[in-house]
């Protein structure tokens, strides 16, 4: 046993280190590198280091092989002397930002690979840790928490409603070379926006931009299903197009307890189950705001609010409003899996893999005792699950397994 204990901490920086001397130069310069703050945290570092500026892509890359971080990151600020402390910094604009994380969506799949236990009583549970402890109430909990292709999957499916907002209603073009999206290297993806035109957006702005990405505040009347203006249809562009287009996914395959959870009430959802093939059709051929004969205002309101939270991305609000946000560099390490944050051509996003694609450390294996792990996929080989065992694995499956401090290295 090497005695470095669970994680194997001086393997795994060593392992970086290595990758780093041998293919940094993978890793590219941000636009306007010199404009940029970079960070960096260790393995094992309970601070950042921050306020750093390189001149080029040379002096990144020397301080990536000398130093091996867990986790890289730069700002999506420019300033004007970026490695100053924050109020000297000369803020001269932002990129607009935009991440996507699985562990901030709900999904059934929790309940198989994660875990929490209640750091007071020791209660243990499956999936999400509840808001408190069901045996003592308490609210401090330890949690595990993994993510497999189902995760990964969802993950990607709300980036490409992100981008279809973007591109479609903000007008941003992938072919301007102003649009690109990174998968995180963990559980999501990172979009930015680097158009000239939201570079000076202060925070309200970017609030405003996540709000319409959210979906937030669509209320039926004042999209065409009241009011004095015209219906809406499915052909219209912004939200009034999208509403329709919400409604009519949502009505199409709503089961009735889906309506019940909505609290409308049994008159209205009987109205709309037994009408649904004619709202169908009102929504999809016009005029939409006919609906209005098989559902009420209020109800509608309730329905609308459902619907468009499936065609919304869900976006982490806090590092799109930040104009000083530290973002990972792509085409790095990550820290907690050992996987590249990877830059990924959009128009390949829908058939993209991070399960093949950003696995960077292959060749060898390397025999490791695992604490517990679920069951995981890396490349196209399946491993574990595994309990309380030592099994000799490829270099990039065991190094994810340290990585999550699941396992530690054995010899």
């Amino acid at each position: 046993m090497d005695g470095e204990g669970w994680g194997s901490i001086p393997f795994v920086a060593e392992t970086f280190r290595r990758y780093y001397q041998s293919r940094g130069e993978l890793v590219q310069a941000p636009p306007e590198i010199r404009s940029r703050e970079f960070a960096f945290l260790s393995f094992g570092g309970r601070s950042m280091q921050r306020h750093t500026a390189f001149d080029d892509i040379q002096q990144l890359h020397r301080r990536l092989a000398d130093s091996a971080p867990a986790h890289v990151y730069y700002s999506s600020a420019y300033y004007e002397a970026p490695e100053a402390e924050m109020e000297w910094k000369g803020w001269m604009g932002a990129d607009l930002v935009f991440d996507i994380d699985a562990d901030h969506i709900d999904s059934p799949c929790k309940a198989d690979h994660d875990r929490w236990r209640c750091r007071a009583c020791g209660e243990e549970g499956a999936g999400r840790a509840p808001e408190g402890c069901p045996r003592c109430g308490k609210a401090a909990f330890d949690e595990e928490t993994w993510f497999c292709e189902r995760c990964l999957e969802l993950a990607k499916f709300e980036a490409n409603k992100l981008l279809d907002i973007i591109i479609q209603d903000f007008g941003f073009s992938p072919a301007a070379g102003g649009l690109e999206v990174n998968f995180s290297g963990n559980r999501g993806y990172h979009v930015h926006v680097r158009s000239p035109d939201v570079r000076g957006l202060d925070q309200l702005a970017r609030r405003e931009i996540v709000d319409y990405v959210m979906g937030i505040g669509i209320d039926p009347e004042h999209h065409g299903f009241g009011g004095r203006a015209g219906s809406p249809t499915m052909a219209e562009g912004g939200w009034r197009g999208r509403a329709v287009k919400a409604l009519y996914d949502y009505v199409a395959h709503a089961a009735p307890e889906d309506l019940k959870r909505l609290d409308l009430g049994g008159a209205a959802a009987r109205s709309i189950l037994e009408g649904r093939g004619e709202i169908l059709r009102l929504l999809r051929e016009g005029p939409a705001r006919g609906v209005l004969k098989h559902i009420r205002p209020k109800p509608l309101g309730r329905l609308m609010e459902a619907a468009v939270k499936e065609q919304a991305s869900a976006i982490d609000t806090v590092v799109t409003t930040d104009v000083n946000r530290l973002i990972r560099l792509s085409n790095t390490l990550h820290g907690k899996t050992g996987w590249l944050a990877q830059t990924v051509a959009i128009d390949e996003l829908e058939d993209y893999d991070p399960q093949i694609s950003a696995v960077a450390l292959t060749g060898g294996t390397e025999t490791v005792h695992v604490r517990e792990a679920p069951r995981f996929r890396i490349g196209d080989e399946l491993y574990g699950p595994y309990a309380d065992e030592r099994v000799e694995l490829p270099l990039a499956a065991a190094v994810f397994l340290l990585c999550k401090g699941a396992a530690r290295v054995e010899r």
